[in-house]
């Protein structure tokens, strides 16, 4: 199976990119919360419910983009937490959607579902 943005190994992704970056289990813990939901979604696609599942991907698809942008950029704020930080996700996560095609993405997109419309 190809793998999605939610299927990667957070840990081992963030440590490809930079060892010293300490993925806190609280991310992980979320971020594997969001790839169950994606993954049981996933099952239950047919012609039938298409149109009401691929708007949840995507919306656990930006989610999955920012915790891998906020581990790598230390958090949302100076000293949040991860905590706070999980919060903003679910808050900002419909307007950073709509914004992210007016700048470059970085590489871990390509696993993104917004990528994939051909």
């Amino acid at each position: 199976m190809e793998a999605f943005l939610w299927n990667i190994q957070l840990e081992e992704y963030i440590a490809t990119v930079d060892k010293k970056i300490k993925v806190e289990q609280e991310f992980i813990d979320y971020y594997h919360k969001l790839a169950d939901k994606a993954n049981r979604l996933v099952e239950r696609i047919n012609a039938a419910t298409l149109a009401i599942t691929l708007p949840e991907l995507m919306a656990i698809d930006e989610k999955c983009t920012l915790v891998i942008f906020y581990i790598f950029n230390g958090y949302a704020l100076e000293n949040s937490t991860v905590t706070e930080t999980i919060q903003l996700i679910e808050k900002e996560y419909r307007k950073t959607h709509r914004e992210k095609y007016i700048f470059d993405m970085p590489e871990y997109e390509k696993w993104s579902i917004s990528q994939r419309i051909i």
